[in-house]
């Protein structure tokens, strides 16, 4: 048996830890949901436990993952499933259909395994004979744009796998939209797909497509309560045998905002500096504050590289030729991503923690805005509508706010931004952005 170590213990890993905490209302609920037919959304901030709650009630390795990217298209996810479930795609033709305004894809598919499909299957089956082959292989005509061609290859080989889209926030909106729609088909032909996103309202699909209404079951793995952190660090010290005071768990867990990401690093961090890198043969008993000050310190430095390279980059906003340096404050272009930064860093935490109403960070903005007159509701809109897509551009993964819609409100999906805002100076933040109003 290998020897038991730190990492398998505490922190945030693409592996599950040992100090994993099942909760009612978030593993109940998905082990109930797992018993129906629908198709299911888990959503929160970033690092706040939906690969590990996946992982724990259907292990990865048994199903399909396909981990996307702002490139992927709806071709590009079907093609991913296919490939992963043991299909070869060969393009065989290419037409464009007159009567539609989309390239339709003929492709023919390989299935490798002998007893894959039936042999009695007619219409676009066609047997495959070689003389240097001997299993029985078939292709079929498919377009990758129709979810009944999907389903239809998958029930062939007889796949019960569920399909795992991880990062589906990264997808563009018009891939979201036209994935919803062909969730409603999917639920009907007997193809499950479980959908991970960062953000944080609810009815996200369903807003793109009411059908979805009923038919799929969302899970919001936060909030966390203390009870649960105290858990996780009860489970670990078991495993490591270890004992962390009350007070300085107490202590660790207010530090951590709610975030089980912090909560698992800053107990890694701790432990590091208390020279525990597995389990003891011994107890040792944590108890000495320093050290968690000294954690804290870490991975504020830590997450602040990274949260004030991802603020610096949305400030900046997309470069294009109309954003010429001016000396005449009245010919300067509206700047709207940095005011947005610099607006959203005024707010108090806790209003920052509640989430800012599109109206009050507009009434921000105009306040210290150098235009303030010429800021029009529609150039809010196309800033805020295209929120994500920007820190998309900016590679700002995972990305750090989100804009609903339907709420008009601004909210921050990334449990780490909260530790760092709350630990850090936010008038020293704004002075390392720089103003683009200054030559």
């Amino acid at each position: 048996m290998s020897e038991l170590r730190l990492e398998n213990v505490f922190g945030v890993s693409k592996d599950q830890v040992l100090s994993y905490v099942e909760r009612e209302e978030v593993d109940g609920l998905f082990a109930e949901a797992l018993q129906s037919d629908k198709q299911i959304v888990v959503y929160g901030a970033s690092k706040q436990g939906k690969t590990s709650l996946v992982d724990k009630h259907l292990p990865y390795k048994q199903n399909i993952v396909v981990s996307l990217t702002p490139k992927f298209t709806l071709t590009d996810i079907y093609k991913s499933v296919l490939r992963s479930s043991g299909i070869d795609i060969e393009t065989m033709s290419q037409k464009s259909m007159c009567t539609s305004n989309q390239a339709a894809v003929e492709a023919n598919l390989q299935a490798k395994v002998p007893t894959l499909l039936d042999s009695g299957v007619s219409g676009s089956l066609q047997q495959v004979n070689s003389e240097t082959e001997t299993k029985s292989i078939k292709s079929i005509d498919l377009n990758l744009e129709l979810p009944n061609d999907i389903a239809f290859v998958l029930n062939k080989i007889h796949s019960k796998k569920i399909i795992v889209l991880e990062n589906f926030h990264y997808l563009k909106e018009e891939v979201q939209k036209e994935f919803a729609y062909d969730l409603r088909s999917f639920q009907e032909l007997g193809v499950r797909f479980i959908i991970l996103g960062v953000w944080r309202e609810k009815n996200r699909l369903i807003q793109f497509n009411g059908d979805l209404l009923d038919r799929i079951f969302e899970i919001p793995v936060e909030p966390w309560e203390k009870e649960d952190f105290k858990k996780v660090a009860q489970i670990g010290s078991e495993k490591l045998n270890i004992s962390i005071a009350n007070d300085f768990l107490d202590q660790l867990i207010d530090d951590a905002f709610d975030s089980i990401g912090v909560v698992q690093e800053l107990l890694k961090s701790v432990c590091e500096k208390s020279s525990i890198k597995n389990r003891q043969t011994k107890q040792v008993e944590i108890v000495d504050i320093k050290i968690l000050e000294q954690a804290k310190s870490e991975k504020v430095h830590s997450y602040g590289s990274r949260h004030l390279r991802a603020l610096e980059a949305i400030a900046e906003g997309r470069k294009n030729a109309k954003n010429t340096k001016s000396d005449d404050l009245k010919t300067m272009p509206l700047y709207l991503p940095y005011y947005t930064v610099k607006a959203f860093l005024d707010f108090d935490f806790n209003e920052v923690v509640a989430g800012i109403k599109r109206s009050k960070l507009e009434s921000k903005i105009k306040s210290f805005h150098h235009r303030r007159d010429d800021v029009r509701a529609s150039d809010m809109s196309n800033l805020l509508y295209n929120f994500a897509t920007l820190q998309s551009e900016k590679q700002i993964k995972p990305p750090i706010f989100d804009f609903d819609k339907t709420t008009q409100m601004l909210r921050v999906i990334d449990s780490t931004f909260y530790f760092f805002l709350r630990n850090s100076d936010k008038n020293e933040i704004l002075g390392t952005i720089p103003n683009p109003t200054i030559n």
